[in-house]
């Protein structure tokens, strides 16, 4: 509760040694996976709850969707594996068979699956912040992170399975680099619109704040809040 940057700078620096000098897979070697899973659930389910706690109810939106890649992801890996352990007494030894589980679908259309769980941890963060900042109306920082999102797409970091130039007419990177692009294109009218009057002004909670400081603010603003009259409380109750 009320972390910031020097909170991930420290979580990185905690696990450096742990990486390089090989101590993840010893303790992983030791310790069963299953048993870990339990506390990685309830952590998980912990920064959830208190993420809701400090998002405004407009941004749920925002945030429910943005998780979405994630759960295309493991989706896909669930599809996988089940086919993979179906069909695996039918293959010879030593042969990877996962690689073309996804070749040999063909019975639906699993492309769709594919493109939205390609680079899904990127993928949720350009989503969450575009719709986030498209609730607030804040268009110009809807469009930087549409623009961006649209060159990860075309280099395949996001919306696909494999990094490249996708450009080809069998590749979808292009496709998304598109629609990324006319994102941009609408968010530029819309503030052009909203300059004009003709759209509602950007909203004023700030979205940058920790949870200490959120809790604050929004105590701060209760107590700002004019009291009621002694005229405006007789209206109420006749």
């Amino acid at each position: 509760m009320g972390a910031k940057q020097a909170y991930i700078v420290l979580n990185g620096l905690a696990f450096l040694p742990l990486c390089f000098l090989g101590i993840t897979a010893l303790l992983i070697s030791i310790i069963a996976v299953v048993s870990i899973n339990p506390i990685v659930i309830f952590i998980g389910l912990v920064i959830c709850t208190d993420t809701l706690a400090i998002t405004p109810k407009r941004h749920y939106p925002a945030f429910l969707l943005g998780i979405m890649s994630i759960v295309a992801d493991w989706a896909q890996g669930t599809i996988i594996s089940g086919v993979t352990a179906g069909y695996s007494d039918f293959t010879k030894s030593n042969v990877h068979f996962s690689p073309n589980v996804t070749s040999a679908i063909s019975s639906f259309s699993y492309r769709g699956l594919i493109n939205f769980a390609g680079g899904s941890q990127l993928q949720c963060i350009f989503i969450t912040a575009i719709m986030l900042y498209m609730i607030d109306r804040k268009f110009i920082h809807a469009s930087v992170w549409s623009f961006l999102a649209g060159i990860f797409a075309f280099f395949g970091l996001i919306n696909s399975s494999r990094v490249g130039i996708l450009v080809n007419s069998d590749d979808d990177g292009w496709r998304f680099t598109i629609g990324y692009m006319s994102m941009v294109a609408l968010f530029g009218l819309l503030e052009f619109a909203q300059r004009k009057k003709w759209v509602k002004q950007q909203e004023t909670e700030p979205d940058d704040l920790s949870s200490i400081e959120w809790a604050e603010w929004k105590r701060q603003q209760i107590l700002d809040e004019p009291l009621p009259t002694i005229a405006e409380d007789q209206k109420s109750t006749v």
